[in-house]
């Protein structure tokens, strides 16, 4: 799976939940994070991890990938499982 296909499968799950919050298409980007910003709770982020692990088949240990700057971030979950 390419960087691409990551962002897209981060952007399905996220997508919706940005624009309920205001968030136009132009804030979500790569330095957007997911958790500080209210995108996503703890729950709904560990859920699109163990989404993005099944998708990619990498299996990463969550505490270990969340001590990783930005690993809250769109871009550092791209960059994490690619």
């Amino acid at each position: 799976m390419d960087k691409q296909e990551i962002r897209r499968l981060i952007m399905e799950r996220v997508g919706e939940r940005s624009l309920r919050m205001g968030l136009r298409p132009d804030d979500v980007t790569d330095e957007l994070d997911l958790l500080q910003s209210g995108v996503l709770d703890s729950l709904a982020f560990v859920d699109l991890f163990v989404a993005l692990m099944d998708a990619t088949g990498r299996e990463l240990d969550l505490e270990s990938a969340l001590s990783a700057k930005g690993a809250t971030t769109i871009g550092g979950l791209v960059h994490l499982f690619s």
